[in-house]
């Protein structure tokens, strides 16, 4: 946090944030944002090495940074998240759904190049979708209650225009 935060109309001092596929490229991104505006961060991610080696140490100020490994897909990996925010004070005031499969990512991560349409996996499609859909929904059930019973947050949800348009 730095020392003009608290003068800033963008000032997050005091709120508490939890942010999902934190070890991603945007996640990363999010999580130092909100850090950066005042805010304590949960970094979640399923890799949680890949997470502890990505997200950016807490600055000195009184906002943390606290990475937890999660699946969005598992219920009860949410639920741990959970628990861990009822055990910092019971306090979500931001959610930033970010976790998602990118397949042109992963494929290559996973060194199988692109694929095309016709070839495709059933399997691959179910897994995003899990993740991409399925895991936001859960996510907003099991951590958007706190924000419900509070009476006020927000929740983002991070999408692509990809969603909407083809790529090519």
């Amino acid at each position: 946090m730095s020392e003009d935060s608290s003068k800033s109309p963008f000032s997050l001092d005091g709120r508490t944030a939890v942010v999902t596929g934190a070890a991603g490229l945007l996640g990363r991104q999010h999580v130092e944002a909100l850090h950066h505006a005042g805010a304590s961060v949960i970094a979640v991610d399923a890799d949680l090495d890949r997470l502890r080696a990505v997200v950016p140490p807490p600055d000195g100020g009184p906002a943390s940074i606290v990475t937890a490994a999660a699946d969005v897909t598992d219920r009860r990996s949410l639920e741990a998240i959970r628990r861990l925010l009822d055990e910092g004070g019971g306090r979500l005031d931001i959610l930033v759904n970010n976790a998602a499969i990118d397949d042109k990512v992963e494929s290559w991560r996973d060194n199988e190049g692109p694929v095309t349409f016709e070839a495709y996996s059933v399997d691959r499609w179910r897994r995003m979708l899990d993740v991409n859909v399925t895991g936001v929904f859960l996510t907003c059930q099991v951590l958007g209650d706190m924000m419900a019973k509070a009476g006020s947050g927000s929740v983002i949800n991070i999408a692509s225009t990809y969603g909407l348009v083809a790529p090519d």
